[in-house]
């Protein structure tokens, strides 16, 4: 039982715990921002890695074709060669 008291003021006399002081802490939020930054850019280096383009692309239209634009509904007040 006298143990636990001893080993308990031991610890606390000892700097070994370095989540106690605030360059510690401070140390151990910075490695922790370090490996979640380098986890993000080996995902972001593999996607770009793959080739696959993340959107579809358009058709391109050739320099000398022409695209047609439709000229809106047709009349519905006259049948066709009604005339």
């Amino acid at each position: 039982m006298k143990i636990v008291p001893l080993f308990l003021a031991i610890a606390i006399s000892l700097s070994g715990c370095s989540m106690l002081t605030k360059s510690g802490r401070q140390q151990h939020a910075y490695d922790k921002y370090v490996r979640k930054s380098s986890i993000a850019r080996t995902k972001q280096q593999a996607r770009f890695r793959t080739g696959k383009p993340q959107m579809r692309s358009t058709p391109l239209v050739e320099p000398g074709e022409t695209v047609e634009a439709s000229s809106g509904p047709e009349s519905v007040t006259e049948a066709p060669g009604s005339q």
